[in-house]
């Protein structure tokens, strides 16, 4: 973006306007105690000077091309054209813009992305975004909740972990019970006759999950997906009636980094939009007859009656939404399918060498006792799987989770996507 500094008169005539002598003032109501002296970067530097430090310090941190590890963050290759459409400066903030009169060009990226995974997910409705997929999953409870008037919500234990201590964080004030369905040979035992069940599909271990007796044996369904990419491949999970869908949309174009930048999908029936949270956009005409959007639907408090209020979503995730739409867009859906078919026969070929904890249907995720050498992989320029013991729900000790699970925390979680190239997977196989 554009840096546009202030001139020397500029500040004057500000400071001016304020009756103040020096910038320090603005900061006079602090104490001194909370006060820093220095930020640690000395005296004052030139643009080069302060670009070769902190170039520096990034080449510090150790750059991983592939992964072996998912449990909701997933690498798979990002094409350009995300970077690009996400940097005009017309798109780049994080915000639903207010004013549709000088934001259609925003709001038409999020009516499309709103379209797309609607469309993914075979369901009637999205709305524009939320913080990750965690919160969405724990704001579906919360929805489901208020829908069905029911306090207790039946939640597979096959949910990732850092996702259930989301959920839990959410309801421990909303006057809602949690009780986690054990797994069985890594599937969920769904009983009869659930008021309100949550389930992951495929789930964190991954298992593709039976999301047809999971519909007959619940009034209220909300399924979690943790890369949407393989929906591309498996069965969408409107084609279930499911009630509210989640999902993940950092693997929608959008880096991982060091764990995110996370985007929450959220969609659902169209008799349940006006207790969905968070934002919708839609499409009208203006007095011209000229197709126009703007935001239609705004459950947060800010808008509304505060003991209306459905969320208090405040800050949005547009910029990674818009970058979703672009890579959606981008490979159509034949493309999405490739990449899902590609990162569903890499696992193939990983787990005949590693045999998979239990078997079962798996997609691209899978859980084995190994013993490897994570310092091997990482050398090799691979971050290595993830070690159950090191996503342990915190509410649960490791005993309860191992019963729940019936999986040991020695276990690793095994990912791949379509970015190991056959080179790539004799490389992974040679280090088992």
């Amino acid at each position: 973006m554009d840096f546009v500094p202030h001139t020397d008169q500029d500040i004057k005539a500000m400071m001016d306007f304020l009756g103040i002598k020096s910038i320090d003032e603005l900061f006079d109501d602090i104490p001194d105690k909370f006060k820093i002296s220095s930020v640690g970067v000395g005296e004052g530097k030139s643009e080069l000077e302060v670009f070769r430090e902190a170039l520096s310090i990034a080449h510090k941190n150790k750059y991983f091309l592939l992964s072996l590890a998912g449990c909701g963050v997933y690498f798979h290759y990002v094409p350009a054209v995300c970077d690009f459409v996400s940097s005009l400066p017309g798109f780049f903030t994080s915000y639903t813009p207010y004013q549709a009169e000088m934001s259609q060009g925003v709001l038409r990226f999020l009516f499309e992305y709103q379209n797309a995974v609607a469309e993914l997910f075979d369901m009637d409705v999205s709305n524009a975004g939320m913080y990750g997929g965690a919160s969405a999953l724990a704001e579906a409870c919360l929805m489901a909740s208020r829908i069905t008037r029911k306090n207790k919500i039946y939640v597979s234990a096959g949910v990732n972990p850092m996702w259930l201590e989301t959920i839990r964080s959410y309801i421990d004030y909303a006057d809602i019970d949690i009780e986690l369905i054990p797994l069985k040979n890594g599937r969920t035992t769904i009983p009869n006759r659930l008021d309100i069940l949550v389930i992951q599909y495929p789930n964190f271990l991954g298992v593709v999950e039976d999301l047809e007796l999971a519909r007959q044996n619940s009034s209220f369904l909300i399924v979690a997906v943790p890369d949407p990419i393989d929906i591309a491949y498996l069965v969408p999970p409107g084609k279930f009636n499911a009630d509210i869908v989640v999902s993940e949309g950092q693997p929608l174009g959008n880096y991982p980094f060091f764990g995110g930048s996370t985007l929450g999908i959220f969609l659902t029936k169209k008799d349940f939009i006006r207790s969905m949270p968070g934002r919708l956009i839609g499409e009208t005409v203006d007095k011209e007859g000229k197709t126009c959007y703007a935001m239609i639907l705004q459950t947060r408090e800010q808008h509304i009656r505060r003991e209306k209020a459905v969320s208090n979503i405040c800050t949005a995730t547009t910029l990674l939404a818009i970058r979703a739409v672009t890579f959606i867009k981008y490979y159509g859906g034949d493309g999405l399918q490739k990449i899902s078919e590609l990162s569903f026969i890499n696992s193939l070929k990983l787990r005949e060498k590693v045999k998979p904890v239990f078997d079962s249907e798996y997609f691209k995720e899978f859980p084995a006792y190994v013993d490897i050498d994570e310092r091997s992989f990482a050398e090799e320029g691979i971050l290595p799987p993830v070690r159950v013991s090191r996503i342990i729900p915190k509410f649960l000790d490791e005993k309860e989770f191992e019963k729940l699970t019936q999986l040991e925390s020695s276990a690793y979680i095994f990912c791949t996507t379509e970015i190991f190239s056959e080179q790539d997977m004799k490389k992974v196989l040679s280090l088992l």
